[in-house]
């Protein structure tokens, strides 16, 4: 069996280290904006025990777990677990683009990672697994599973999150035509597990450009040999975007190399959309999205924590009750 390892990103914004270093750069307009700098960015939702004790019961299979941080960790967290790869920045961010507080700086440069396997498995901290999950959940064939489902971009004015995926879906068409990716990969743009997402496909494919692609927001399989393929082919440009601080319309992000894996037909189908779900802590139901097994991960959006953040954690607390052994 190939390695598959597992990527995590966190940041703690009460560690009065990371506080004085993004004091030095942030600019008041920056801290004001919360899709730019805002604390709401940076803020620890309490979840993350969950999910180390869910990639120990539902994916034991993983090879390693690198858990990515400026420096700090959980008091709780156990580094002598075998499994277990803290990664600070400094270990694999060149010094150019040091220090950041920019997501996108950070999962652009993942393939940087010392000893990271070539097929890995890249996670938010808000993304979470709930259900047993087999490595062909993410990796089928050697390659890693995906959704190619075209969309449409939403309109948008301010929000830089549109900003960046707009550079995304433009950077995609500049590199690999649309009508020659898939006319190359028919039969996998085309794949009957999309369900009626595929009537996106058929509506959208005669336009000559990619639109946009389908989204889900949870966890995604990637080659290393892709990331190390695009900054080869668009190094000007990666070098530039990874030198911004903070979050800027001119971002690229992680997704672009999916599209790029996507384009090239470097991907096995798999219906995302089904196997998991996207929702926030103030959905009526998220008890039952997490406990009822009907998907094998979930990404919560952050909320203030009150009722419904209980209710998530008793959902948690009701099928991942014991402690992990990357816990104290």
């Amino acid at each position: 069996m190939e390695k598959i390892d597992f990527v995590i990103t966190w940041v703690d914004s009460s560690d009065p280290k990371w506080k004085a270093e993004k004091e030095k750069h942030v600019t008041r307009d920056q801290q004001a904006r919360r899709d730019v700098a805002g604390q709401g960015r940076y803020e620890d939702n309490g979840l993350l025990r969950y999910w180390f004790r869910g990639v120990e019961q539902f994916a034991p299979w993983v090879n390693k777990v690198h858990f990515v941080t400026f420096g700090h960790m959980p008091a709780w967290l156990n580094t002598d677990n075998p499994k277990l790869n803290i990664v600070k920045h400094e270990d694999f961010l060149p010094e150019a683009y040091r220090p950041t507080f920019n997501s996108s700086t950070i999962t652009m440069n993942l393939h940087r990672i010392p000893d990271l396997a070539e097929k890995f498995v890249f996670f938010n901290d808000d993304m979470f697994l709930v259900s047993a999950c087999g490595e062909d959940v993410f990796f089928k064939k050697g390659l890693p599973t995906d959704m190619a489902v075209q969309d449409a971009i939403p309109a948008t004015n301010t929000n830089i999150f549109w900003h960046m995926y707009f550079n995304n879906i433009v950077l995609l068409n500049k590199n690999y035509p649309k009508r020659a990716a898939i006319k190359a990969h028919f039969r996998k743009w085309f794949h009957p597990t999309y369900g009626k997402l595929i009537l996106k496909n058929v509506f959208l494919t005669p336009i000559s450009l990619f639109t946009g692609i389908y989204e889900t927001h949870t966890p995604s399989g990637f080659l290393k040999a892709a990331f190390e393929r695009e900054w080869e082919k668009n190094a000007a440009l990666f070098d530039e975007a990874s030198k911004h601080k903070f979050r800027t319309y001119s971002d690229i992000t992680e997704w672009y190399i999916r599209y790029g894996q996507m384009a090239r037909g470097e991907f096995s189908p798999i219906n995302r959309a089904k196997i998991g779900r996207y929702c926030s802590m103030g959905t009526a139901n998220i008890a039952e999205i997490i406990s009822s097994g009907r998907y094998q991960y979930v990404c919560i959006n952050d909320e203030v924590p009150g009722e419904a953040f209980e209710r998530t954690i008793a959902a948690f607390n009701k099928i991942l009750p014991q402690k992990s052994s990357f816990e104290r």
